[in-house]
């Protein structure tokens, strides 16, 4: 390992020669976005940095990219994203969702909302339930890919994803979406209106003080969740939420309550069924951020609690209370103009009904040094304190090295990074009743990235290999049918290649390309090669379509059974009426009605079509 990160680090300063052309690169100001590389992101080091001295391909998800989604879900809108595999995204509205980065399971993979974490003490995988949120009410989205546990504690041991809210910036606003639809499996005819969505959103703004409330809701009732079955799986979200806030000169803050609840249908697992199933969970969520600004920095307290109910009503009827809490303290400190520091301590806890408290503290510090020549470093480490298993130590080394070739259009970026994990069993894993494991080992985690980025003019492109090791890894054992860990470590490799370009102003384009393999065992459920592919065409100011293409190379089901390769085509067309500021837009989805599986024994989606319209004032 010391000989790696010696080898990483002097490649990188090889470069490290060219010197006006970095010092004029350094001088741009933050808030300028002159092209790809000076776009500006936050969760590679908690501090807006230019992309050009980010040592990670941080992948950002803008308003615009967002609204290309609208009538979609979140799920679906990250499985286009190099990297992520979100199996369930295509199944029933409701499915279970794994979201895996570089193959990682849901535990690796830390989900933050408004700069606080969330998270399910009562699920498998101690993981947050996506379904909860909509695309209506997100602004921006940063995923931050490899290991992050530095910046962020143990459950961004694969990677991050950065969650930001819409918020009051207008002295008055109103939001307003309706949608309607279609929702059925492959190969069946349309037979009515099955999809039915709403979003309500009010803002206004008072000087320094702001307040916004919302409303939403989605119904779906057209398909079964298992293969060929007949009877219908309906599911149903409500969510409301209060956003109050004040942005002062010096001290900021932002409080947001909101109340979820999803009622859905599923059918029987074991055999695989037509079942009357059915499942209630609600959601209660109070998060409260604030920030002081001082002459070298900023100190910022960031806390969140969420209170999750969840009843099951079937052969077997559950039900789970669970309640996640999180107090995070983060100072960022300017040493000089071009050296920054992060220091936090994070404390957070979870529990459900009938199993203990666990709660972990963590101290942690991070260093950024921007040097002219061009050579950036981001440096940390990070004390984990668990309850049960003690003291582990993480850190993270990610220089990167940036220069200009033929004048300002033409800029290319090398990044690498070394970073270790730590990730503790969930509370099921280790207690429920039929197949928890008191006795599991933590899971630790490595992981190392080469890349490259270039940009020029209306292009950019990047090319990053990656390596994840888990050594023990905790895996399900159907010879004991409980958890357990592996016994021996599990190493993935892969590479991840994406490409944007811009034609004029009618077409652009985006398309990744991502390769997976293992060392050793299966890679469940995970494809060794895919590829998403986006293009816009714009026919005038107010008009454009969009196509969408996605490709899943052959995987292997959890029963270890084949699944074959499969090829989606989906379609949207939007016309906006700018007086007043009406937007329509029409998706066809699976326009090929091609049939595939995403799940052993579980529906996928075939044609459908989603007409939505949304007024903006």
């Amino acid at each position: 390992m010391k000989t790696t990160i010696v080898s990483l680090v002097t490649v990188l300063c090889a470069f490290s020669y060219s010197g006006n052309a970095q010092q004029q690169l350094v001088a741009d100001t933050l808030t300028v976005k002159q092209n790809y590389l000076d776009e500006v992101v936050l969760s590679d080091s908690r501090i807006p940095l230019k992309r050009s001295q980010s040592g990670k391909t941080v992948i950002r998800i803008d308003e615009q990219q967002i609204a290309q989604f609208q009538g979609r879900s979140l799920a679906e809108l990250l499985a286009t994203q190099s990297g992520l595999i979100v199996l369930g995204n295509r199944s029933i509205t409701g499915q279970n969702l794994r979201v895996a980065i570089r193959g990682s399971a849901n535990s690796q993979v830390l989900i933050i909302v408004d700069g606080v974490r969330i998270a399910d003490p009562s699920r498998i995988e101690n993981d947050f339930d996506l379904n909860f949120l909509s695309l209506n009410d997100i602004s921006s989205i940063e995923i931050l890919k490899g290991g992050a546990s530095t910046l962020y504690g143990s459950a961004a041991a694969a990677g991050v994803i950065n969650i930001t809210t819409k918020k009051q910036v207008k002295n008055r606003s109103l939001t307003l979406g309706l949608a309607t639809g279609t929702e059925q499996a492959q190969d069946q005819g349309i037979n009515g209106l099955s999809y039915y969505s709403t979003n309500f959103n009010y803002g206004l703004r008072l000087n320094q003080f702001f307040y916004k409330i919302g409303f939403s809701s989605l119904h779906t009732d057209g398909m079964s969740a298992v293969k060929n079955g007949s009877e219908i799986d309906a599911f149903e979200r409500f969510t409301t939420s209060l956003q109050l806030g004040n942005r002062g000169n010096k001290f900021s803050w932002n409080l947001v309550a909101s109340q979820s609840k999803i009622e859905s249908d599923y059918d029987n697992i074991f055999p695989v069924e037509d079942a009357d199933f059915a499942s209630t969970t609600s959601l209660e969520n109070l998060s409260f951020t604030g920030q002081y600004n001082y002459a070298k920095g900023e100190l910022s307290l960031i806390a969140g609690w969420q209170n999750t109910d969840r009843d099951y009503r079937d052969n077997y009827p559950l039900t789970f209370s669970a309640k996640n809490r999180s107090i995070e303290v983060v100072n960022k400190l300017t040493l000089s103009e071009n050296m920054y520091s992060v220091q936090g301590f994070l404390y957070q806890a979870g529990d459900y009904v009938e199993v203990p408290t666990i709660d972990q503290k963590d101290v942690f510090i991070n260093w950024v040094y921007l040097t002219d020549s061009g050579l950036n470093i981001n440096v940390g480490g990070r004390l984990n304190n668990h309850q049960t298993y003690g003291n582990y130590f993480t850190y993270s080394i990610n220089p990167s090295y940036s220069f200009i070739r033929d004048g300002q259009e033409d800029r290319v970026k090398l990044l690498g990074s070394i970073s270790t994990a730590f990730v503790a069993p969930s509370l099921y894993q280790l207690y429920d009743g039929y197949s928890g494991n008191i006795d599991l080992a933590p899971e630790e985690t490595s992981s190392i990235e080469l890349g490259l980025a270039w940009s020029k003019k209306r292009m950019q492109a990047s090319l990053v290999f990656f390596q994840r090791e888990e050594d023990p890894k905790i895996i399900y054992d159907f010879s004991t049918y409980a958890y357990a860990n592996a016994p021996s470590d599990v190493v993935f490799q892969g590479v991840e290649f994406q490409w944007e370009n811009r034609f004029a102003k009618a077409i652009d384009y985006r398309i990744n390309y991502t390769y997976n393999s293992l060392k050793e065992g299966a890679m469940i459920r995970l494809p060794k090669h895919a590829v998403n592919g986006l293009m816009n065409y714009k026919l005038n100011s107010s008009s454009q379509f969009t196509l969408i293409y996605t490709y899943q190379d052959k995987r292997q089901a959890i029963d270890q059974t084949a699944l074959d390769a499969y090829q989606l085509v989906d379609l949207r067309y939007t016309q906006s009426f700018k007086s007043p500021k009406f937007q329509a837009y029409l998706w066809l989805t699976n326009l090929l009605d091609t049939e595939y599986v995403e799940i052993t024994n579980f529906t996928t989606k075939g044609r459908n079509f989603v007409l939505g319209l949304t007024y903006r004032y």
